[in-house]
């Protein structure tokens, strides 16, 4: 059994609690316009083009030895990735940490993979955290919850119709899920990006905040401001990123973080 994975990130301190190995596997059901990892998106390998690094030397075809071409993406087993994951065992313990899979969109990746690692994961003891957009069958969310610690699970939108205009989908299933999970005693994590020109007016963050103080029990709320570092990423896909939306100022994460302790949503 394999699955394809972009990126894999040791010592990570922003993927849950303590020091992480993170495995970020490709394929995405939602197409978010500020999507920061669009490499991530598309569910097989791909051609990964840097103007930058090219030389013009015309050796493409016997493989750049400057990294200007490079594929994002690789299938490994569930063997591998256990592997890798034990390298840093001892800062794991050391830390309170543990391995976070994220994407990409881990939920939809093949089911018996998806299981056999998680397995396999807790048999050596480790804590283990699923970073989600929440877009998957909620079977895909029962059948992980025996072996998942935390899941980081973003809200982006209350407002459908929103959800539906800036990431290709609405958001009834992700709602449903995060519900389902809060009720059966998930320990939850919820993780809301803050976009200019997105979400980040009072209307749709007093939404949000309302709707988990109503809905849902919560361990941690993360407020997390876009920031731009992927959009050099869109050029070398051959893609285009937009130019739609800015990060907001210190002064405005505070009002929201206010706004929502208002509402009684503790934010850390």
């Amino acid at each position: 059994m394999e699955a394809p994975v972009f990126n894999i990130q040791r010592f990570c301190l922003y993927d849950g609690d303590g020091i992480r190995t993170t495995f970020f596997f490709k394929g995405c059901p939602l197409k978010c316009k500020w999507c920061h990892n669009p490499e991530s998106q598309a569910g097989e390998p791909q051609m990964v083009f840097s103007k930058k690094k090219c030389t013009g030397c015309g050796g493409c075809d016997r493989g750049c030895i400057y990294g200007a071409r490079e594929i994002a993406g690789k299938l490994y087993s569930v063997d591998e990735l256990i592997r890798i994951a034990e390298r840093d065992a001892e800062f794991y313990k050391s830390s309170g940490g543990g391995i976070t899979l994220s994407g990409g969109e881990v939920m939809i990746q093949p089911r018996d993979f998806l299981l056999a690692l998680m397995g396999g994961l807790k048999q050596k003891g480790f804590n283990l955290a699923v970073d989600t957009c929440g877009y998957a069958p909620f079977e895909a969310f029962e059948s992980a919850l025996p072996y998942v610690d935390t899941f980081l699970y973003d809200v982006k939108f209350i407002d459908s119709s929103r959800h539906l205009q800036f990431t290709g989908e609405d958001n009834s299933l992700i709602l449903s899920n995060l519900k389902k999970l809060s009720h059966m005693g998930a320990k939850l994590e919820i993780r809301i990006p803050v976009i200019e020109g997105a979400n980040s007016d009072d209307v749709e963050m007093r939404r949000i905040a309302a709707y988990i103080a109503q809905n849902i029990k919560v361990e941690k709320v993360r407020l997390l401001p876009y920031h731009t570092l992927g959009k050099e990423k869109y050029e070398q896909l051959g893609m285009t990123a937009s130019d739609e939306f800015s990060a907001p100022s210190a002064r405005r994460m505070q009002e929201l973080t206010e706004m929502f302790m208002g509402c009684g949503v503790q934010v850390c």
